[in-house]
């Protein structure tokens, strides 16, 4: 009894080794294969992707954006006259130099944008700055002809006949479609019922400022 009891034992603990031979087995196994997996995951979660090309940013002058002043002509009217025409250049007229003698006195000029380019445009900003007066006077004629004249001289800017917005002053966001001019009218007045100073005053610094940008 007792030896069959040992047997039995014997016989239960190798069965048992053998299954624990075969879970160690089993378990290597799927080690084993996790890894191949795992491996194979990561592989296949690689993959490179090339893009080549090559870009040539277009300058300004290129021909794509091109706003310009491209004519420009002023005339005197009443007793007013110009002593030096506006210095031209694609981007800005200056130098414009005048004289007014009497009440009513304006200058005229009529200029022309142009989109010349291949882009439409857009007016984003545009803002009239007020010139600097300076006084010859002195003194108590001083204090009266600035009295007299600050504030006085006009200076205004709309669109010119014809434009489809005729007399109105420019404002955002204006359309200049490519290939298209646009036909400003630019006034320099004394007003007709001021009066005058007793001395000389210049005005200095009236500037226009018009930005365009891609529509």
């Amino acid at each position: 009894m007792f030896l069959l009891k040992n047997k039995e034992k014997t016989a239960i603990e190798g069965v048992k080794m053998q299954k624990n031979e075969k879970s160690k087995n089993m378990l290597l196994i799927v080690l084993f294969i996790s890894l191949i997996t795992l491996s194979i995951a990561y592989a296949t979660l690689t993959q490179y992707l090339y893009i080549n090309s090559e870009a040539t940013i277009a300058g300004q002058g290129s021909g794509g954006w091109d706003i310009r002043f491209t004519a420009v002509t002023c005339h005197a009217t009443g007793h007013a006259s110009i002593t030096q025409d506006f210095s031209t250049s694609a981007t800005n007229l200056s130098g414009l130099e005048y004289r007014l003698v009497a009440p009513g006195d304006s200058i005229i000029c009529n200029i022309s944008v142009a989109n010349n380019g291949s882009i439409d445009a857009k007016l984003s900003s545009f803002a009239i700055q007020d010139g600097n007066l300076t006084y010859t006077g002195s003194g108590a004629s001083r204090l009266s002809d600035e009295l007299l004249v600050s504030g006085k001289v006009q200076h205004s800017i709309v669109y010119a006949t014809g434009d489809s917005q005729e007399g109105l002053v420019p404002s955002v966001n204006d359309y200049l479609p490519s290939g298209v001019t646009r036909n400003l009218v630019l006034t320099i007045q004394y007003p007709s019922n001021a009066n005058l100073p007793e001395n000389d005053v210049v005005v200095t610094g009236l500037k226009t400022t018009f930005l365009y940008v891609q529509d």
